[in-house]
């Protein structure tokens, strides 16, 4: 017996997405969730390290920003080996694939369970990127501080952490209502919606974290003897350059990176883990 067809959305050329099941083994499944948040960390780890630092090494006084920039930047171009070899990059390129790799697994196995990704997917990638992130702030601020090393005063680790939930938040749960407000309001395809939310809204959010990270920073530079009075005026004079620093840090690590993470998690799936809903009926029989 053979099983028919009488999906009228699938095409001539094959099954539509909607009609392809995931009956992959879960191993299989989760190396090419974890495979995909490599691959995406790995396209913008390079011009996240060269803005993190120039960003800790402008706070710390350094060097400042602009020349930062500049440097990180030729050196790239003109020594790439060298630079993917330094601490500086492999630093983020962890930060970045542990943070995606967590979100896709946990995204992935609430998605073969049935159930709302949300809040899993919230908690669980915001711990991986936090502890990770603190992890990366302690070394940068170590590598591209003043002075001798110093111990991280617990209100930085705090201020970090809540600067970072903050950013996970705005780019792994935030941007699926910010689409669909865009579709409802504005009348935007969905398509367009979802890539202009995960660019947009991560990028948003580093106005209202960036005073969190430079005041973490102040606190681990002058960690005593400085008045709330001097704190809040070199975060006032430091807020909008570091704040578009960021969102030029943000807009590739989780925009950019997003929609590579999407894209590449939807190739992975479709190459490795699924097969036409008609094939496995017709298997059945």
């Amino acid at each position: 017996m053979v099983a028919v067809n009488n999906n009228p959305a699938s095409t001539p050329h094959g099954p539509s997405e909607t009609e392809r099941v995931d009956r992959s083994p879960y191993a299989v499944r989760m190396c090419v969730e974890a495979a995909s948040g490599l691959i995406s960390a790995l396209t913008v780890a390079p011009a996240v390290s060269i803005v993190d630092r120039a960003i800790v090494s402008n706070a710390s006084g350094l060097q400042p920003l602009v020349p930062c920039l500049f440097d990180g930047v030729k050196t790239l171009v003109t020594r790439p080996l060298f630079f993917l070899r330094q601490p500086s990059f492999l630093l983020i390129w962890g930060v970045y694939s542990g943070t995606y790799a967590a979100a896709n697994t946990i995204d992935a196995t609430c998605e073969r369970s049935k159930q709302s990704p949300t809040v899993p997917k919230f908690v669980g990638s915001s711990a991986t990127n936090v502890t990770l992130s603190v992890l990366k702030d302690m070394s940068f601020a170590r590598m591209f501080g003043t002075g001798a090393p110093k111990v991280m005063p617990p209100v930085s680790y705090a201020l970090f952490g809540t600067r970072d939930s903050m950013t996970v938040l705005a780019s792994f749960t935030l941007p699926d209502y910010v689409s669909k407000s865009m579709q409802g309001t504005v009348g935007t395809s969905k398509a367009f919606s979802d890539t202009a939310a995960q660019l947009i809204t991560p990028c948003s959010m580093q106005f209202l974290s960036s005073p969190l990270h430079l005041y973490g920073l102040d606190r681990y530079n002058r960690p005593t003897g400085v008045s709330a009075a001097d704190r809040w005026g070199f975060i006032k004079r430091e807020y909008l350059k570091t704040s578009l620093a960021r969102i030029a840090r943000i807009f590739p690590a989780f925009g950019v990176g997003g929609v590579v993470n999407k894209r590449v998690r939807a190739e992975g799936k479709s190459r490795f883990c699924k097969q036409p809903e008609q094939q496995l009926v017709a298997a059945a029989y």
